[in-house]
């Protein structure tokens, strides 16, 4: 199996352009997020350049709502560029679909709690035999935060996702949890994900030397469970953005790590990057934050392997030279910050409640 880390949206973007430009059967895209912007635009352009057979993007409800991390409806809309951005993301979505792309959008957003928050987080694109897992989503200010695609070259493997994303693609997520070739795949569809984060789990609480996590929002369980780690002796690491979109999750990182002997490094700007590695032999990734919301809710795809050049090449190209341009967080933890962890806390039961449901 042909396997390549791509580091960062232009690698990602320079990869997935050239397999759409050569594929001829299939070309789906699934994502979180899509905008019309230069991002989206240059999409939607090789989308409808691209000669597949079947060519169809699947976005998240969620897009109808946000953008730019921003509620359409709110005070932004008094901005006209941002209302331009929106007008143009719903024209690139006319346009496609007259041009012969399928476009759908999956989770329509209800008046209950449940119909608000269950997401399809998941970042998948399967381009003939070629699939893409990961963190980008198709924006501008995603293509500019710190992130990685995993592209990896299997029919077999592409035949699978190509499966999951026909399941999302007609409402019915299902689970997954299959070895094929050098990795194993886990596609959670936000019912009983509990059961489904297992093997991440039971890797962390197996874990005898290290844990090497990157994640902007890491939360409970995730966060107690690498407590517990550190205490029976296993050294761990934690790369997070000191400018995190997220604050209160910041927070919540810090304040977690207090007290227990895990180490906390902030990076220069935003990542969105999530990855964790334990005894540096098993990789973890995909579109999981590690966090309460992907544990409980989240349609989310987890990729994890022990291929060792897999592994080697996320130390190499990754984990080295960010923790290398990282720093010890600065300034003393305060009011704000406990308000922060308490916040994320708190949100992480409610999601757990909700899950019921």
């Amino acid at each position: 199996m042909d396997t390549r880390l791509l580091v960062d949206a232009p690698e990602f973007w320079a990869s997935l352009r050239s397999d759409l430009a050569e594929a001829r059967r299939r070309a789906f895209v699934q994502t979180f997020t899509f905008e019309g912007d230069r991002v989206g635009a240059a999409l939607g352009r090789a989308l409808r350049l691209c000669r597949a057979r079947d060519r169809r993007l699947l976005v998240d409800g969620y897009s109808l709502l946000v953008h730019n991390d921003r509620v359409i409806v709110g005070p932004a809309w008094a901005r006209r560029r941002f209302r331009r951005e929106v007008f143009h993301t719903h024209a690139w979505v006319a346009r496609l679909r007259g041009e012969g792309v399928g476009v759908r959008f999956s989770n329509p957003v209800g008046p209950a709690p449940t119909r608000l928050v269950r997401r399809n987080h998941k970042k998948l694109v399967v381009v003939d035999d070629a699939v893409y897992l990961g963190g980008i989503n198709f924006s501008e200010h995603n293509f500019a935060w710190h992130d990685m695609m995993i592209r990896l070259e299997s029919p077999d493997l592409a035949d699978r996702l190509a499966q999951d994303f026909d399941a999302s693609w007609l409402g019915r997520p299902t689970t997954m949890d299959e070895v094929i070739g050098p990795v194993r795949l886990i596609s959670l569809n936000g019912r009983g994900n509990a059961r489904g984060f297992d093997p991440v789990v039971a890797a962390i609480a197996s874990a005898t030397r290290s844990i090497d996590v990157q994640s902007a929002y890491l939360s409970p369980p995730f966060t107690r469970h690498l407590v517990e780690a550190a205490g029976r002796g296993v050294a761990v690491s934690v790369l997070t953005p000191a400018d995190n979109n997220k604050a209160n999750l910041g927070h919540h990182i810090v304040e977690s790590a207090s007290g227990h002997p895990v180490r906390v490094l902030h990076q220069s700007g935003m990542s969105h990057l999530k990855a964790m590695v334990i005894d540096g032999e098993l990789l973890i990734a995909g579109s999981s934050n590690f966090d309460a919301m992907s544990y409980h809710i989240l349609e989310e795809l987890i990729v994890v392997s022990s291929e060792p050049r897999i592994v080697d090449e996320y130390r190499r190209r990754v984990w080295a030279p960010d923790c290398a341009a990282s720093r010890a967080p600065r300034g003393s933890r305060g009011l704000r910050s406990r308000l922060g962890d308490l916040a994320v806390r708190a949100g992480a039961r409610v999601a757990r409640l909700l899950a019921r449901y």
